[in-house]
């Protein structure tokens, strides 16, 4: 079974060794470089359970680089199951410190049009779950629950049936994907050091979430290093050229010929096969 096939059956994927350990170990640096910054701690607004946080960490240094965000293999997948026109809708980072109790079962999205297509609807959104640690039985992991994402849902919104779960316990420089209905938890941290781990939520352009941004920014990514990019890169970044964002449009972030949709497509396709 493909990759493709794999996803669209489960609504996950783990894909070990997709990244540089080299390069996840300097993502780590940084992101305990931001976190020192926090002298009084993390804002009680960041919180999303006991000892738990998602807070948007700022993009630069190797958060920035594209081996990370644009890796080949996973843009490649991610274009098959998104379209060529896909984007970054917020990039995050949560975080389970030690003593984090076990995170409430849910999804992050419901699904847009459960009345018309039911089970047959294809992804909106993607999640990919890069930890900057080894995931382990101490420091825990995300429980998920394949199929869950094709769950009928009862009155008080969670599924009828029981799914069986699986705990993907990947070592640092690998990922794993979320379709954005998949129910899922995150598990306790009984381990001496923090869990980190990037959200990278990869999206249909017309798709954007409105549920789970009302606290915080949802790309922390300055106007100057995103223009720095190069254009099929910063291509990802379109959600910035948005109202409220830096109130520009997207031909002020990509202007028109640098790199049109269909070189885009072909690149992905490129790098797919």
């Amino acid at each position: 079974m493909s990759f493709i096939d794999t996803f669209a059956a489960k609504g996950c994927l783990t894909l070990p060794g997709l990244f540089d350990p080299a390069l996840i170990a300097a993502a780590h640096r940084e992101y305990e470089r931001q976190l020192e910054t926090y002298t009084s701690g993390l804002p009680e607004h960041l919180k999303v359970g006991e000892r738990r946080v998602q807070w948007p960490i700022q993009l630069s240094g190797p958060l920035l680089d594209p081996a990370l965000f644009a890796n080949p293999l996973l843009l490649g997948i991610l274009t098959r199951l998104l379209g060529p026109d896909m984007l970054i809708d917020n990039f995050t980072c949560v975080t389970a410190f030690p003593g984090a109790a076990q995170a409430h079962f849910h999804a992050d999205h419901p699904n847009l049009f459960p009345a018309d297509g039911g089970p047959a609807d294809p992804p909106f959104a993607i999640t990919a779950v890069v930890p900057l640690i080894d995931l382990t039985p101490e420091t825990g992991t995300t429980e998920i629950f394949p199929g869950s994402h094709h769950a009928e849902l009862g009155h008080d919104g969670k599924p009828l049936k029981k799914f069986d779960s699986e705990l993907p316990f990947v070592e640092a420089g690998g990922c794993f994907l979320m379709d954005n209905r998949l129910w899922h938890r995150g598990m306790p941290n009984i381990s001496d050091r923090a869990r980190p781990v990037l959200y990278i939520v990869y999206a249909r352009y017309w798709f954007t979430d409105i549920l789970n941004f009302r606290s915080h920014c949802r790309i922390n990514l300055s106007l100057d290093d995103a223009r720095a990019l190069p254009v099929a890169q910063r291509r990802l970044f379109r959600r910035l050229a948005a109202k409220g964002a830096y109130d520009i449009n997207e031909c002020d972030l990509v202007p028109p010929g640098d790199a049109s949709d269909g070189q885009a497509a072909d690149q992905a396709k490129e790098d797919f096969e």
